[in-house]
């Protein structure tokens, strides 16, 4: 008898340059062992070097997508990312808080809010309904050191001080943290920290020296939603989508003028 595949959904924008965004989740979801669905909220015109536009996809729509998938497939896990606006973060909370009191799944919501290039991914009038409305209803948010500044309100600049910002977003929340530290300077470990409202966990691995890759935080995310669909405990999924993500980036091949991610990388055992 054929098992069923888990189904992830990415409720995300479109990247056009392929590296991040919806493409970068389909592709981890398929390279992990999911079956990846999608339900898009902005169409964006960017490659690796900036965002030249953004098409928001009306709020109605949206739902339709939404619905649409999970009117037909099982989802076990879903994760968020460019919502941009108020009308598409509100609309995605009321479908979702309504789905997880009849078929649970995990939410894993990446507060994106500024591109690689610098691009903001997310209005200054929508911060308040991801942080007050849809962030309370995840199992994990993964915010990285600029995204966790915007949470807490507080700039740090060094991994000593990283426990102790992810025990205050999570104080506020009340939702396991991921906080990831990539961003540092001068550092030579890539370091993570969980907390999870009781223990803290710390995920670590080399720097790649002089690759600054686009995508890595959708990867990194829709790489977690896999292992959780796959019946993963979340420490686990961490864990692996940690070793996912540095296989990725280890591995990149050059496409166009830089390299990019590998999302079919091999990961040693």
């Amino acid at each position: 008898m054929n098992k069923i595949k888990p189904v992830t959904l990415t409720i995300a924008g479109s990247d056009s340059g392929g590296g991040a965004g919806i493409q970068a989740d389909l592709k981890t979801f398929t390279a992990i062992g999911t079956f990846g669905t999608s339900a898009i909220t902005c169409l964006t015109a960017q490659n690796p070097s900036g965002v030249t536009g953004i098409l928001e996809v009306d709020s109605d729509f949206l739902e339709k997508q939404i619905c649409a998938v999970m009117d037909y497939f099982p989802v076990k896990a879903i994760k968020t990312g460019m919502l941009f606006s108020t009308a598409i973060i509100e609309r995605t909370h009321s479908l979702l808080s309504d789905r997880k009191k009849k078929d649970p799944f995990f939410l894993v919501i990446d507060p994106v809010m500024v591109a690689t290039s610098g691009a903001k991914l997310l209005q200054d009038s929508a911060i308040d309904a991801l942080l007050n409305r849809l962030i309370p209803i995840a199992e994990l948010i993964t915010p990285n050191l600029d995204e966790a500044e915007i949470l807490s309100g507080r700039k740090i600049k060094s991994s000593s001080e990283m426990p102790d910002l992810a025990k205050e977003i999570f104080e506020k929340f009340r939702v396991p943290v991921l906080l990831k530290g990539g961003h540092l300077q001068n550092e030579t470990i890539a370091l993570d920290i969980l907390y999870d409202g009781n223990k803290i966990y710390s995920f670590e691995k080399p720097f790649v020296s002089g690759f600054y890759p686009h995508g890595t935080g959708c990867t990194y995310s829709s790489a977690i939603t896999s292992y959780l669909a796959l019946g993963n405990s979340l420490i686990e999924s961490i864990r692996k989508a940690k070793e996912y993500l540095h296989a990725a980036i280890e591995q990149a091949y050059i496409a166009g003028k830089d390299k990019t991610l590998n999302h079919t990388p091999t990961i040693s055992k």
